[in-house]
């Protein structure tokens, strides 16, 4: 079971595939099983590197602060245990800003970005409505299982919903085969609302692709349309109707994408 010692705790992660490194940073309280949907298509021609965020999964929970700039720490120290010099790197959501935050801090680590249904914070980030802010408090204080269904109408479109309930049960289920506690939720959830990259956003150079669902009720679209604004030179790739877990939603038409972005580059 590979290890990478961070800051003090122990950070659970896997390689899949071979090829190019592709580091791949999950959202806010899902560990890396949640990759389920994208892992088979992206390790075929990648060195695909998962891991659990601070807080989830197979990693360690301290119950210290977390911030975004610290989990970026975390997945330069995945890197640093994988031998892995550069990586293209792949986060959506709380994964998104931490991928963010690495490149500033770390340019010559990242190759290129995937930016997916994530927002740069701060005084410009477009809020979601205020029943969903309320709601994404509360979950912290309710079980797992609980969290995870209360989430559903926050996290997929209507339709979805409507038309595909057993693929909501797979992610509930993949999700609670190592729930995440109440305080490594509200930790993270923390981090992220502290999170603003917004006047460093012109120090991204790499290669990126910023992908979000026109139907994203937690992080609204407006959010990935400034992202593909103010990074130099970011390809924008909306998915139509999807909310915000697009991976689920829409993930053959996504996967395809980044495949295609990450040959070009």
């Amino acid at each position: 079971m590979p290890i990478a010692q961070a800051n003090g705790i122990d950070l659970y992660y896997e390689i899949h595939g071979k090829g190019e490194p592709l580091l791949l940073i999950m959202g806010l309280s899902h560990n890396c099983l949640s990759w389920k949907r994208s892992l088979e298509a992206l390790s075929q021609n990648y060195q695909v590197i998962i891991f659990d965020n601070r807080g989830t999964g197979r990693s360690s929970k301290p119950e210290t602060p977390y911030s975004i700039e610290l989990m970026a720490e975390d997945a330069k120290a995945v890197l640093d245990a994988a031998d892995v010099q550069a990586a293209n790197v792949y986060g959506i959501s709380m994964g998104g800003m931490i991928a963010q935050r690495l490149a500033i801090a770390y340019p010559e680590r990242v190759k290129s970005l995937v930016l997916g249904c994530t927002t740069s914070g701060g005084v410009n980030h477009v809020q979601p409505s205020p029943e969903i802010a309320m709601a994404m408090v509360s979950r912290g204080s309710v079980t797992p299982e609980e969290a995870a269904w209360a989430a559903v109408p926050i996290l997929y479109s209507q339709k979805f919903i409507r038309d595909h309930h057993d693929a909501i049960k797979e992610d509930i289920d993949v999700r609670l085969q190592i729930p995440t506690p109440p305080h490594g939720y509200m930790l993270q959830l923390q981090a992220c609302l502290a999170h603003d990259t917004y006047d460093e956003l012109d120090k991204i150079s790499v290669p990126t692709l910023v992908i979000h669902g026109d139907d994203d009720k937690l992080v609204p679209f407006e959010n990935g349309k400034t992202l593909s604004q103010r990074i130099k030179g970011a390809k924008f790739c909306v998915v139509p109707g999807a909310g915000h877990l697009y991976v689920t939603e829409a993930q053959e038409t996504v996967n395809k994408k980044v495949l295609e972005f990450l040959a070009k580059v």
